[in-house]
């Protein structure tokens, strides 16, 4: 049996109320309505209340949805099952900046692997991560069947990483830097929210094996 795909605006759309609701139960809430979810994200209530039914997520009336129950849900969905491990390239300033954001751990987004080319902080620990020289990207990428890297690099190296993650395998890559970067369809570049983004293209890794998008269209 085929695995049904959902349109890329739905994964967006869910992918917006996973994160709108786990920063919800962190200030202490336990449940939650489609209005409040509405308003957190900015997508219309009667658009939120149609993919709840669509996806059988029920509430109680005049209480709403467990807050709980509805990470479970959206975690199903998304196949959002696993700790995702994550190599981060660049341990400069915007690196570190990446490093210590704390959403990325609560969702279960891992950065375990950090690369450099700075001989200085090589070897270095920073933010609890050993820095690895960008020598051994290829190699680690390769042997931890990751996935998904950050690009937190100068511009001017940009494309050079990006050329060397593809041909590790990597399947995402997050820009963060100020120029495009060029790489071959089967790669995924993303450039805007991290956790929003990251939901989303790990439901079509988790359910394809691959992030080309541009086959699934907007609901």
């Amino acid at each position: 049996m085929v695995e049904k795909i959902y349109s890329e605006g739905v994964i967006s759309r869910l992918s917006q109320y996973l994160k709108c609701i786990v920063q919800l139960k962190e200030t202490g809430k336990r449940t939650v309505t489609s209005r409040e979810i509405g308003d957190n994200t900015g997508i219309n209530s009667a658009e939120v209340r149609r993919d709840l039914i669509y996806f059988e997520i029920k509430g109680k009336r005049g209480v709403g949805f467990n807050i709980n129950e509805l990470i479970e849900s959206f975690n199903k969905i998304l196949g959002y099952d696993r700790v995702v491990n994550i190599a981060l390239i660049g341990a400069g300033n915007l690196g570190k900046a990446i490093l210590n954001y704390k959403m990325l751990g609560r969702f279960g987004f891992k950065i375990e692997n950090v690369f450099d080319n700075n001989v200085s902080i090589i070897g270095k620990t920073v933010s609890g991560r050993v820095i690895r020289d960008m020598k051994d990207i290829e190699s680690v990428i390769k042997d931890k069947n990751m996935d998904i890297a950050i690009i937190a690099v100068p511009p001017e190296e940009a494309q050079k990483v990006a050329n060397t993650l593809v041909s590790a395998g990597i399947k995402v890559i997050m820009n963060y830097t100020s120029i495009p970067i060029k790489v071959p369809k089967k790669v995924k570049i993303e450039t805007t929210d991290p956790i929003e983004k990251l939901l989303h293209t790990l439901y079509y890794l988790s359910h394809t094996g691959y992030a080309e998008l541009n086959s699934f269209k907007h609901k």
